[in-house]
């Protein structure tokens, strides 16, 4: 397992942390997802032979929100 951190904007609620956090736990391979919306980061628990961080950043792009690097 690995763990990720993916800096996010566009977040503003309790329900945009909520459709993130629904949005990243979708992707195939994902263990765990937990978003803190003061920090607007995700910490990510991955399985890396199931996903990658492209294809949560993906999800999160598809979500509506930006990824930051």
């Amino acid at each position: 397992m690995d763990t990720e951190m993916i800096n996010i904007d566009g977040m503003m609620c309790g329900h945009c942390k909520a459709n993130v956090e629904k949005s990243i736990g979708d992707v195939a391979g994902v263990i765990e997802v937990k978003v803190d919306l003061e920090a607007k980061k995700a910490t990510v628990t991955l399985d890396p032979s199931a996903t990658n961080l492209d294809e949560i950043k993906a999800a999160v792009k598809d979500a509506g929100y930006k990824v930051v690097v």
